[in-house]
């Protein structure tokens, strides 16, 4: 179902206020945001912390194999440290 939208501000503290009509609606307390692309934010309201546990079980991680056990004190003076 799609709504029809209502203009939002954020506040001083860079906060936004979901309008309580929603809240009520939605009865969610934990909501994950993500950024889907440069100016749209997603906010997925959480019926229980074990759907956020298993959406970040469901990222894939991918790096270099080679590195993956390299010492971080053997390479500290890389980044000057």
């Amino acid at each position: 179902m799609v709504g029809i939208g209502e203009t939002v501000e954020l506040d001083e503290r860079g906060r936004i206020t979901i309008p309580a009509h929603i809240r009520r609606r939605v009865g969610a307390k934990s909501f994950l945001v993500e950024l889907v692309d440069g100016d749209t934010i997603l906010l997925k309201a959480l019926r229980n912390r074990r759907e956020l546990v298993e959406r970040i079980k469901s990222i894939k991680l991918s790096g270099d194999a080679e590195r993956a056990y390299v010492d971080a004190a053997s390479i500290k003076h890389v980044l000057a440290g």
